[in-house]
């Protein structure tokens, strides 16, 4: 089980959304959720600091213990209503993001969150679960928001 942390303003997106899911309906919510991952080993910086720098953008953070510490040490999720959201925040925080992370790691998420990568930062639409009931994200159809 992983803990995750919560920061930043609040998303208040995800308990309707997934209750919906639990009965099997795809609630709009998801599809204007955009999840930005950033894997803590890409950061430049400790991770304290970085939240510091990041603590307006909702979010949530984990570090895996074993045996996941053995794919990724953890990850720091941000929440954006759309892609151009989440793509300016990339933009802004690049500087402390590494430029390389293990190939490793990247499998990890590629196989078990279904992501698309921004160099060393990964993101999606919805949850993961969302693939199994509703098919793969990056068919789901567009919502203006």
């Amino acid at each position: 089980m992983i803990k995750w942390i919560g920061f930043g303003g609040n998303w208040d997106k995800c308990e309707e959304c997934w209750m919906a899911y639990e009965i099997g309906i795809q609630h709009e919510n998801s599809l204007n959720c955009y999840k930005l991952g950033i894997p803590i080993d890409a950061l430049k910086i400790p991770l304290d600091q970085f939240l510091e720098k990041v603590k307006e953008v909702p979010g949530k953070y984990g570090i895996f213990q074993f045996p996941l510490s053995f794919l990724s040490k953890g990850i720091i999720i941000f929440y954006f209503n759309n892609r151009e959201e989440m793509e300016k925040f990339v933009g802004s925080v690049r500087e402390y993001i590494k430029d390389d992370i293990s190939i490793r790691e990247r499998k990890f998420y590629d196989i078990f969150v279904n992501v698309e990568w921004i160099g060393t930062v990964n993101w999606r639409r919805g949850c993961p679960e969302y693939d199994k009931k509703f098919g793969d994200w990056r068919k789901w159809k567009f919502t203006s928001h």
